[in-house]
């Protein structure tokens, strides 16, 4: 029976923290075989999660652009090219066009609108960032 990544890091990091760390005399390293365990259990969390926590980025900046389109067809050239970059459906293409709607102008309606819908796309993001560390 072959384990999957994420279940062999499980392992180890039980192996440290009951069987490993407790063994070792000095405090300093034992702490660091604890401190290990922590690491490898937050790793192996990441790797069981990162396939999904993709898709759902894809999917979310995919809809937004999508979504923003008409929404900004009146906006100044700067932040239209900036929703173009919105290709690369990650949040980290976002960088671009948040600074030229806030450029474009906080009080434009469009600009309001487009804001609010990164703002949700941002808190997922972080919302499956902390899924991780639980």
């Amino acid at each position: 029976m072959s384990l999957s990544s994420p279940e062999q890091l499980r392992r180890l990091a039980a192996a440290l923290k009951e069987e490993i760390a407790p063994e070792v005399g000095d405090e300093y390293p034992r702490t660091q075989a604890f401190m290990a365990s922590v690491i490898l259990q937050r790793v192996a969390r990441e790797v069981e999660l990162a396939d999904e926590h993709r898709d759902a980025e894809v999917s979310e900046v995919r809809a937004l652009a999508e979504e923003l389109t008409p929404v900004l067809r009146d906006a100044p050239p700067e932040v239209r090219l900036a929703l173009e970059g919105l290709d690369t459906p990650n949040v980290l293409s976002l960088r671009a066009l948040i600074p030229a709607l806030y450029g474009w102008g906080a009080d434009e309606p469009a600009a309001q609108t487009a804001l609010a819908r990164i703002r949700d796309v941002l808190r997922a993001d972080i919302d499956r960032r902390m899924e991780i560390a639980t």
